[in-house]
């Protein structure tokens, strides 16, 4: 007789349906986090279970899941920007955000619409081995989800930090899979302009996987439209430091090389702004 297990919601492996804190991972499902998170075994769109939180940045939060249909792990992105939203789910049994009355209402809304065209550009990139799959969108409790590939690992700057620097043609090797798949991307018109070594994450194979295309978009005749200001300093090229600037596969193919540099020197490269006035060319 087949042992009855359950899915910890921390690492999402299968454990005993006896068991509370996961053998694992150490997740307690139980243990209280932060009131403006979703609460663990929240259940979204009737078919996914949301898990720990895995993340926040300025505009969303992540967390694990379990896709209860599919019957596979999920990581679930949440549409929250921290300035002009907020939540508590201590103060009731709601999990809806509250947006911020007057201009920030507009703001919210155009957020919502960039945080969808993720999605659907995450969508097209499904072609992609080396590029995170998205699975779902919708919305809920007044805000936006996009359902993803949840990819266990580290990215691999924590790789570099764990063990050191790469080889440069280990590097070469481990990214070379993911730089064709960027090639690809380019040539359906989608930008990523957000690479670095936080965005890559490494996988307990030695695959990679491209991250967060939050930044990502579409561009027409090599950037003559204005894109809007997305930079990481030291990754960036110096074209996303201006409104106007002309933005095309150049931008991300700048990026991947900081990204390389950065991995086989563990040194972030100087501003491209500044490498404008000043450079120099020295060797890792």
């Amino acid at each position: 007789m087949r042992k009855k297990v359950k899915i910890c919601l921390g690492c999402l492996r299968e454990i005993s349906i006896h068991t509370g804190i996961c053998p694992y991972c150490g997740f307690d499902p139980l243990k209280s986090e932060n009131p403006k998170f979703l609460r663990v075994g929240t259940r979204l769109a009737k078919r996914y279970t949301v898990g720990k939180t895995l993340g926040e940045g300025g505009f969303g939060i992540t967390y694990t899941g379990y896709d209860n249909k599919e019957k596979r792990p999920v990581a679930i992105k949440e549409y929250f920007p921290a300035n002009i939203v907020s939540r508590d789910t201590n103060s009731g049994r709601s999990q809806k955000i509250s947006c911020f009355d007057g201009k920030d209402g507009k703001y919210f809304q155009e957020g919502i619409e960039r945080f969808k065209k993720e999605a659907k550009t995450l969508e097209k990139a499904a072609f992609c081995n080396h590029v995170v799959q998205i699975y779902d969108y919708f919305e809920e409790n007044e805000t936006g989800y996009i359902v993803m590939e949840y990819v266990p690992g580290i990215t691999v700057w924590q790789q570099v930090e764990k063990q050191g620097v790469f080889q440069p043609g280990e590097m070469l090797a481990l990214l070379e899979p993911l730089m064709r798949d960027l090639q690809k991307l380019h040539e359906k018109g989608f930008l990523h302009r957000d690479i670095s070594p936080d965005n890559i994450m490494l996988l307990k194979n030695g695959k990679v996987k491209l991250m967060d295309f939050g930044a990502a978009r579409d561009y027409t005749d090599f950037g003559e439209k204005s894109l809007s200001i997305v930079l990481k300093p030291g990754y960036a090229p110096e074209e996303q430091y201006r409104s106007r600037g002309i933005q095309g596969p150049w931008t991300d193919i700048y990026a991947l090389s900081a990204t390389i540099y950065k991995c086989i020197t563990g040194i972030t490269p100087e501003e491209s702004m500044q490498r404008v006035i000043e450079d120099s060319l020295e060797k890792p």
